[in-house]
């Protein structure tokens, strides 16, 4: 069954590719990525805020996309920037999945 948030979520985020390794083919969705506000309140966020030099990123993306489950190799790329995924977590209402949400940085170059 498709939750609203699921449809909103595809019907106005942005194109995605999430790829879970070199190895894997990238997968497209949509999705929100914006600039993270951290407000405090949320447990998600308390362990990342005020990372020092880091700009985050906050993600919310379709529930049949789990970023929670997948490895710490995964790569999510919109509009030609990829980001890390720091934190990750489902969000249910009444036991029901109804979307993901996470907390991005910007992958960093390495070499």
């Amino acid at each position: 069954m498709e939750t609203e948030a699921k449809r909103l979520i595809l019907q106005y985020g942005q194109p995605i590719t999430i790829t879970k390794s070199p190895a894997d083919a990238p997968e497209s969705t949509q999705a929100f990525i914006q600039p993270l506000r951290w407000d405090g309140q949320s447990a998600l966020y308390g362990d990342y805020a005020d990372t020092e030099n880091t700009e985050q990123f906050l993600y919310i993306g379709p529930p049949n996309f789990p970023l929670s489950t997948y490895p710490s190799t995964t790569v999510i790329t919109a509009e030609n920037q990829n980001y890390i995924i720091k934190k990750a977590e489902s969000v249910y209402l009444s036991g029901q999945r109804v979307y993901e949400r996470a907390v991005l940085e910007k992958e960093t170059e390495v070499g």
